[in-house]
């Protein structure tokens, strides 16, 4: 009796420990290479903040030698193609350019915004850009604004710097911009009695190149406009949230093998989905972004929309 007794309590044994190692087993922590253009680019109120152009990466800039980059934007189409065929017809007239000129070092040094009505220039905006400081903040001087069109593109100048809060005002002067750089203040009293925000400023939680959390506030406590950033690593987006009452959208990255590739977005009003835009990014063999196509999906599937952009280099010799 004893013998079949001991092999029970083995065999017990083994399986208590099996499944104990398999919870035990960490999950793969996802590994993030850095290409030319950081993720966070893509997002309007992180790029718009020109006054913090940590978008590219300065070292793979200057290690391919180039002076300038070239990002035409082209009108939607209606295609029920593949999303990826990149091998469509290219729109004759652009919608907007954005021109990025780098030093031999890397930095970016100007850039350049012009919009379009069929190949007419309609505005036209330059802006040379100073070293940054610390915190990843350069003086923005603008150099031209031709057509008399209205400046749509703000700058900001320091108003408050110090290692825990720092708040920048806008060229337009309707507001500021209010960073919480420590974590321990990131809560509602704190934020109110440190930047003491009116209803037109902006409050970022966490520093200008990983914010946490960005949104405006009335009654002093009682949040809008509000989105919200989670990372995988370092500050490579995975999932950011936007809520704007009734609609919440969500975007989710994409990367493979390590190189950001892409990205979904999806909106929805009270919970119900309405609609959803997958974006492609590719890359020519120098892992160099060459082209990116949206495309538009509604609820009930009719035609996809889409719109997609170019990128052309200028290299120094």
């Amino acid at each position: 009796m004893k013998q079949p007794l001991v092999y029970l309590l083995i065999l017990t044994g083994f399986i208590l420990y099996s499944c104990s190692s398999s919870k035990k087993k960490p999950t793969k922590q996802q590994e993030i290479v850095a290409d030319l253009i950081h993720p966070l680019y893509f997002q309007d109120e992180v790029a718009g903040l020109i006054n913090f152009p940590f978008w590219f990466n300065d070292s793979l800039v200057s290690s391919h030698k180039i002076q300038q980059l070239t990002i035409t934007f082209f009108k939607g189409v209606i295609n029920d193609t593949s999303a990826n065929d990149t091998d469509y017809g290219d729109e004759t007239f652009p919608k907007r350019t954005l021109i990025y000129n780098f030093n031999q070092s890397g930095r970016l040094i100007q850039m350049q915004i012009a919009d379009f009505s069929e190949g007419i220039v309609i505005s036209n905006q330059s802006f040379l850009l100073k070293k940054p400081t610390e915190i990843g903040y350069c003086d923005v001087i603008q150099k031209d604004n031709l057509y008399g069109v209205e400046n749509n593109t703000f700058t900001y100048s320091p108003s408050k710097i110090n290692s825990n809060y720092t708040a920048f005002e806008s060229s337009n002067d309707n507001d500021l911009l209010h960073f919480i750089l420590k974590k321990k203040y990131f809560g509602p009293l704190s934020v109110d009695s440190i930047a003491n925000p009116l209803p037109n400023d902006w409050i970022v939680l966490g520093e200008p190149i990983k914010p946490v959390k960005r949104y405006k506030v009335k009654n002093k406590v009682k949040e809008t406009f509000i989105s919200e950033y989670t990372y995988f690593s370092e500050n490579y987006p995975k999932l950011i949230t936007n809520e704007d009452y009734p609609f919440f959208k969500k975007r989710y990255f994409n990367y493979s093998n390590g190189h950001f590739d892409g990205f979904l977005d999806s909106t929805f009003i009270d919970k119900t989905f309405v609609t959803s835009v997958k974006t492609f990014i590719y890359y020519d063999k120098n892992r160099l972004p060459s082209k990116i196509i949206h495309k538009k999906e509604h609820l009930e599937g009719a035609n996809k929309y889409q719109t997609h952009e170019l990128f052309t280099y200028t290299f120094y010799e």
